[in-house]
C-alpha cells in the first residue's frame, strides 16, 4: 500500500481507470461534443449560403451522421449506461462500440433516403422546413409517436460473453435506435431541410430532451418547440418571398 501511495503516478492512473469504468460511456460523450463541433464549424463555413447551399449525395450523408450523433446521442446515454452495466467490466467499451453499430444503423438507412431526397431543388427552402416541423408537430400526437417514445425506453437482455454477447448489444443498438428513428424522423428530416441549421439543431435537441428525459414526456412543451420552429421557418419564408417579389417589381433605373 505504501509503494503505491508514494508514487504520484498510480494513484493518477488509478483515478482514470476508476473513472473509465465507472462512466465507461464517457467517449460517447466526447464523441457526441466533437460531433457539434463538426456541425458548428460546418454552419459557421456555409453561413452566407444558409439553407440554400447544395450538397452532393456524398456529402450530405455524412453531415447527417454527424447532426444524428450531436443530437441523438445525448438522448441515448441512458440505454449506454444500460448497456455497460449488463456487461462484464472487461467488456464494457466494446460493449458500448456495438450498441452503438446497432443504433447508428436504422439512422443511417434513414439517412440516405434524406440525403437523396435533398438532391431535390424544393427542399432547398424556408417553405419545406416549416412544413417539415408542421409535420413533425402533428405526428407527435398521434398513437403510433407514443408507442415510439415507450419503445426508447424498452430494455433486451445481455449475454455476458462471446458473440452472442456482441450480438445482443448489437440488437440492443438497433431496437433503440429503431425506435428513435420511429419517434423522430419528421423532425430530423426537417432539421436537413434547414441545411443543418443550428437553430433547428439546438430546438430539435431541446425538443427531444423534454420528450425522452421525463418520467412522462412533456407534450405540451414538445408541441410548443416544435411549432416555434415551424413558425420561425414560415416566418422567414414569407419574407424572403415577399422580398423576392419586391425586388422582381422594382422598376429599372
Amino acid at each position: 500500500m505504501s509503494s503505491v501511495l508514494a508514487s504520484p503516478l498510480r494513484p493518477t492512473a488509478a483515478a482514470i481507470q476508476y473513472f473509465s469504468w465507472s462512466y465507461p460511456e464517457w467517449w460517447s460523450v466526447a464523441l457526441c461534443w466533437f460531433a457539434w463541433a463538426v456541425m458548428v464549424l460546418h454552419g459557421w463555413r456555409y453561413a452566407a449560403h444558409g439553407i440554400h447551399h447544395r450538397m452532393s449525395f456524398e456529402q450530405e450523408l455524412p453531415y447527417w451522421m454527424w447532426m444524428v450523433a450531436a443530437m441523438m446521442l445525448p438522448l441515448a446515454l441512458d440505454a449506454l449506461r444500460v448497456t455497460a452495466a449488463r456487461s462484464l467490466w472487461g467488456r464494457r467499451h466494446r460493449a458500448i462500440a456495438g450498441f452503438l453499430a446497432g443504433y447508428f444503423a436504422p439512422w443511417l438507412i434513414l439517412g440516405i433516403s434524406a440525403a437523396a431526397l435533398r438532391e431535390a431543388s424544393w427542399t432547398h427552402t424556408y417553405a419545406a422546413a416549416a412544413l417539415g416541423f408542421v409535420a413533425a408537430a402533428l405526428r407527435q400526437r398521434t398513437p403510433m409517436h407514443r408507442r415510439a417514445v415507450i419503445a426508447c425506453h424498452r430494455t433486451h437482455p445481455l449475454a455476458p460473453l462471446g458473440w452472442r454477447a456482441d450480438l445482443d448489444c448489437l440488437r440492443f443498438g438497433g431496437m433503440i435506435g429503431g425506435a428513435c428513428v420511429r419517434s423522430c424522423w419528421p423532425m430530423m428530416v426537417a432539421c436537413v431541410f434547414t441545411g443543418h441549421s443550428l437553430i433547428a439543431m439546438v430546438g430539435g435537441m431541446a425538443v427531444g430532451a423534454v420528450e425522452r428525459w421525463p418520467l412522462r414526456p412533456r407534450t405540451r412543451a414538445m408541441l410548443v418547440g416544435t411549432l416555434a420552429l415551424a413558425s420561425y421557418y414560415g416566418l422567414v419564408a414569407i419574407l424572403e418571398y415577399v422580398l423576392a417579389f419586391a425586388l422582381h417589381n422594382q422598376p429599372a433605373p
